[in-house]
C-alpha cells in the first residue's frame, strides 16, 4: 500500500479510533465514577489529600477497569458491540469491587481513616487488577 493510499484512508481510520477511544474513555470515567458513589467515602478528596491506602486501591480500580475496555475497543465489531461490552466490562468490576469490600468488612475504609497503608489497600489494588487482566483475556477472545 503507498503513502498516498494509507493517507487517503486516515480521515475514516482516525474517526473510527475517535469514536472508539471516547467511547472507552467514557466508559473508563462512569465506571470510576460509580464505584467512587459506591464507597462510604470521597476518593477524590482523598486522593487530592495524598491518602496513600485510597491512591493504591483507587489505582488497582482504574487500571483493573482499563484493561477489559481496552480489549473491547480493539474486539468490537462496531460502536453499539463497544458498548454493550464495557457495560458489561464495568459491571463485572463493579461486582469484584464489592465482593473484595464485602470480603474485607471495612478494613480498607479503617485504612483510608488512618492514612496508613495496609494490607487491605494492597490486596484489593492486586485483586482489582487481577480480575481486569481476567476481565481482559476473556473480552478479547
Amino acid at each position: 500500500m503507498s503513502a498516498a493510499e494509507i493517507l487517503s484512508l486516515f480521515p475514516a481510520t482516525f474517526l473510527s479510533f475517535l469514536v472508539a477511544f471516547g467511547l472507552g474513555l467514557v466508559f473508563w470515567v462512569a465506571g470510576l465514577v460509580v464505584v467512587s458513589l459506591i464507597t462510604p467515602h470521597s476518593e477524590l478528596t482523598l486522593l487530592r489529600a495524598g491518602n496513600l491506602p485510597c491512591a493504591l486501591a483507587f489505582g488497582g480500580k482504574a487500571l483493573g477497569m482499563v484493561l477489559p475496555i481496552a480489549a473491547v475497543a480493539r474486539t468490537a465489531a462496531g460502536p453499539f458491540d463497544q458498548i454493550i461490552w464495557c457495560i458489561v466490562a464495568v459491571a463485572v468490576q463493579l461486582v469484584v469491587h464489592l465482593v473484595l469490600t464485602t470480603l474485607l468488612e471495612g478494613r480498607l475504609k479503617e485504612e483510608i481513616a488512618a492514612d496508613k497503608l495496609g494490607g487491605a489497600a494492597v490486596f484489593i489494588a492486586f485483586m482489582q487488577v487481577g480480575a481486569g487482566v481476567l476481565n481482559n483475556a476473556v473480552m478479547s477472545g
